[in-house]
C-alpha cells in the first residue's frame, strides 16, 4: 500500500493531480485583476505547482539520501520546502502577482503536511526501494 501511494507521490500524475487545486486558488485569488490575469496567475501556479511537485520529490528523496534517520527526515523535510517557497517566489515575481501573500498563504500548512508526509513515507519505504 505505501508503495502504491509512493509511486502516485513520484509521478507526473499526482504532480499534475494535487496542482490543479492550487491553480484554481490563486485564479480565484487574483480574479480582482480581471481574468485574463487572474488566468495566467493561476495557469502559472498550477505549473509552478506540478513541477514542484515532481521534481520536490525528487529534492526530498536526494537530501533524505539511502539512510532512515531523523536527521535525514529534517533534511528533506527543510530542503523541500526552501525549494517549493524559492521557486513560487521568483514564478510569481516573474508573472507579477499582486496578491502574492493571499496566493501563498493557504497552501503553507498542506505544504509543510505535504513535505513531512513524504519525509514519514520516505522513512517507511526507502529500504525496500533501494532492495529493488
Amino acid at each position: 500500500m505505501l508503495q502504491r501511494i509512493r509511486r502516485l507521490a513520484d509521478s507526473w500524475f499526482g504532480a499534475v493531480l494535487g496542482a490543479a487545486a492550487y491553480g484554481a486558488w490563486a485564479t480565484w485569488a487574483n480574479w480582482s485583476e480581471g481574468p485574463i490575469q487572474a488566468l495566467r496567475i493561476g495557469g502559472a501556479h498550477w505549473c509552478a505547482s506540478a513541477f514542484l511537485t515532481y521534481f520536490g520529490t525528487y529534492v526530498m528523496r536526494r537530501l533524505f539520501g539511502q539512510r532512515s534517520s531523523g536527521v535525514a527526515a529534517l533534511r528533506a523535510v527543510l530542503g523541500g520546502l526552501l525549494f517549493t517557497y524559492g521557486t513560487l517566489l521568483v514564478v510569481h515575481t516573474l508573472v507579477h502577482t499582486q496578491h502574492l501573500l493571499l496566493t501563498l498563504a493557504p497552501g503553507v500548512v498542506p505544504n509543510v503536511l505535504f513535505c513531512t508526509g513524504y519525509a514519514a513515507l520516505l522513512s517507511r519505504t526507502q529500504a525496500s526501494v533501494l532492495q529493488s
